[in-house]
């Protein structure tokens, strides 16, 4: 069978079941599979395909009729400018995450050394590899409650040449930390679903992706709640604590961060869609 054929029949399969962005997957597959770039596969549209290779292929589609997401399937994810390895222990990294990456770059003093970041409930490592990558100086530490998200983020970092550069640790948030451990700078994407929100998530997210890395409890601020209270032991007096919210968490959030007491509220960050989905606070001082 020819590539285009293949493509043609595979789209309309994966379109028959509802399946978003048929075309997109279809490419990405048989770009993984022939190794090779989506110009060079419409290039070559006209070539024959081994049925090695097809069989390949269709295991790849009958997984997707399924809802299995994309980046399970390959095994793998693009994240700002590097490629993570995720498989179903780890949440798949999202644009959010990206944008709570380099709003966080923003913040660091390139001429600071020693300057020590923590990233809380790490899960496949995006952020604390994002920051590692550009900021070799910085101190990091990431931790997650799962010992197999943690292999995931320690396999990234050996895969993107950072492994040396942080610190893995396991803990429930704060609870694995040494009290001792102060840092210049929290981030954190933790769970923050809202539990009756969990059923209506779409397929590819409810059915695969890890229900402990999703659910925030009953209004989604439980974890929310856990960090204000205890990230002012572990920041340097003026340190900031930067969050990945829900696209309608920022007000409860800043009600929250208000009635602690104990931090100051200097931005708040949109999204694509214009949500603000990354509230950046600074722990006060005393």
């Amino acid at each position: 069978m020819i590539i285009s054929s293949l493509m043609i029949n595979a789209c309309g399969t994966l379109r028959e079941a509802n399946i978003g962005d048929a075309a997109k997957d279809v490419e990405l597959f048989l770009c993984e599979i022939l190794k090779c770039k989506k110009m060079d596969l419409y290039m070559s549209s006209r070539n024959t395909i081994p049925e090695e290779q097809i069989n390949i292929f269709n295991s790849y589609i009958a997984r997707r009729l399924k809802k299995e997401p994309v980046a399970y399937i390959l095994g793998k994810k693009g994240f700002l400018d590097f490629e993570l390895i995720v498989d179903k222990n780890v949440l798949i990294p999202r644009p959010e995450t990206e944008l709570l990456v380099e709003t966080c770059q923003e913040m660091i003093k390139k001429d600071v050394k020693g300057y020590e970041i923590l990233d809380l409930c790490t899960g496949s490592g995006a952020i604390a590899i994002g920051v590692a990558r550009k900021f070799p100086f910085v101190k990091m530490t990431a931790s997650d409650i799962s010992k197999n998200a943690l292999k995931i983020a320690k396999l990234n970092a050996e895969k993107n040449r950072v492994l040396n550069n942080i610190k893995f640790l396991q803990s429930d948030l704060f609870r694995g930390l040494d009290k001792e451990n102060k840092f210049h700078l929290i981030i954190s994407n933790p769970p923050y679903v809202p539990r009756e929100e969990m059923k209506s998530l779409m397929d590819d997210v409810r059915l695969y992706e890890p229900k402990e890395a999703l659910d925030g409890g009953k209004e989604g601020l439980k974890f929310y709640r856990e960090i204000i209270k205890r990230a002012p032991y572990y920041l340097h007096p003026g340190g900031f604590l930067a969050l990945e919210i829900g696209y309608n968490q920022v007000g409860p959030l800043k009600t929250m961060f208000m009635d602690s007491g104990r931090f100051d509220i200097m931005k708040t960050v949109r999204d694509y869609a214009m949500f603000e989905r990354i509230i950046i606070v600074k722990v006060k001082n005393g």
